[in-house]
């Protein structure tokens, strides 16, 4: 019995110092897990907080495809915009004053040079003509009479038979005499241009395009500022030509003498045409350059006032070139990048579109420059490369 109760006493005992030993371990196991998770939390900490790492060479190099800008000759379509114009276009108006009393011509009529367009009344001008032609008649006998006195003058000076002031005073009335011939002569055909002048004829081939009064109306050959001083208008339109515009920047690839095609509504085909005339002039508000094209239009058939397309083939001029997915950035302030020692450096450029691959570089750029067309990884100024053009 002694036995049995000693070996429960030491059983109990030994229980007794495992749950402790149990208990310590599991406290000290608890205050780990505390440790390290108050470890761990301190380092998320430090990450958010803390400063990001410093860019190095290391982490900033790249590999990128490089190519050398290139000398070529570009000549390149130029398409410009304009309207349609006659030859020449004239506000006919009286040459006589007075009423009109018949227009000859209608809206839409074809006339040649010297065609009658309209007659204001002839009656006091004729009249005008025959006092003319009544008062040389006058002058012409006149005249005819001093010349027969002057005659018997000089017949009789020569005799001693009349003074000498008597016949200087009669030559000098047949001289005057004569005088009012020839003024009276030229009277008369002032009057008869004057009722020639009652019919305005057309001043050159062309077709009625305007009409502004009708008959009846009293047309002055003066301006007076009061209405319109014409009665019809016609225009030259069997010549042609496109009046078009073109940027200020283009004046340096215009010439006098460049062919080209114009395109107009309503006909199928492009008409071709050549620059005759280059204005010297730019305008100060539009930034625009005018130049003229001619052409021969049968029959009239394009209308002044018609809109016109032209397409003007320049000639062919060495520049600077690109292709068009190496310059970045804005049309505004175009950019690209190029390597200089294994280092990036972003160069500014003046381009303009040559086509939907190629630009032409203005300025910026030199053919011995090293210029970026792809890279593996995004670029920023001062970063480290690597040139791959395999």
């Amino acid at each position: 019995m002694k036995y049995r109760a000693l070996h429960t006493n030491r059983c109990a005992s030994w229980s007794t110092d495992l749950l402790i030993r149990f208990t310590a371990l599991l406290i000290i196991g608890l205050g780990t897990t505390s440790c390290t998770g108050s470890h761990s939390a301190s380092h998320e900490e430090e990450a958010l907080t803390g400063e990001l790492p410093k860019i190095t060479e290391e982490n900033l190099t790249a590999v990128v495809r490089t190519i050398h800008p290139e000398m070529s000759d570009i000549s390149k379509t130029l398409v410009v915009s304009g309207t349609i114009a006659a030859k020449q276009t004239s506000n006919i108006g009286a040459l006589a004053t007075g009423v009109v009393e018949r227009i000859f011509v209608k809206v839409g009529d074809r006339v040649k040079k010297g065609q009658p367009l309209f007659q204001t009344r002839q009656v006091d001008y004729q009249r005008k003509v025959d006092e003319a032609k009544a008062t040389l008649t006058i002058a012409s006998a006149q005249s005819t009479n001093a010349k027969i006195l002057y005659q018997r003058y000089a017949n009789l000076i020569d005799k001693d038979a009349v003074s000498r002031v008597d016949y200087e005073e009669v030559k000098t009335k047949s001289e005057v005499a004569m005088a009012q011939v020839a003024l009276r002569e030229a009277q008369l055909q002032t009057a008869k241009q004057a009722l020639g002048d009652t019919v305005v004829r057309a001043p050159f081939d062309g077709s009625i395009t305007a009409r502004y009064i009708d008959e009846g109306v009293f047309m002055s050959n003066s301006f007076s500022g009061l209405g319109n001083s014409s009665v019809v208008q016609i225009r030259e339109c069997e010549i042609a030509a496109g009046i078009l515009f073109a940027p200020e920047s283009e004046i340096g690839n215009l010439a006098l003498g460049l062919e080209g095609h114009l395109h107009v509504d309503g006909k199928s085909e492009p008409i071709p045409a050549t620059i005759a005339i280059l204005n010297d002039g730019v305008d100060p508000v539009a930034r625009t350059v005018e130049f003229r094209m001619p052409f021969k239009n049968k029959d009239c058939a394009v209308k002044a006032g018609q809109s016109v397309r032209a397409e003007i083939m320049t000639p062919a001029r060495a520049a600077i070139t690109i292709p068009r997915r190496a310059v970045r950035g804005s049309p505004d302030t175009p950019f690209v990048y190029i390597v200089q020692d294994n280092i990036i450096v972003r160069q500014p450029i003046n381009a303009r579109d040559i086509n939907v691959n190629q630009v032409e570089v203005l300025s910026g750029l030199a053919l011995s420059d090293t210029v970026v067309l792809s890279s593996s990884t995004p670029l920023q100024k001062g970063m480290k490369v690597t040139i791959n053009n395999s």
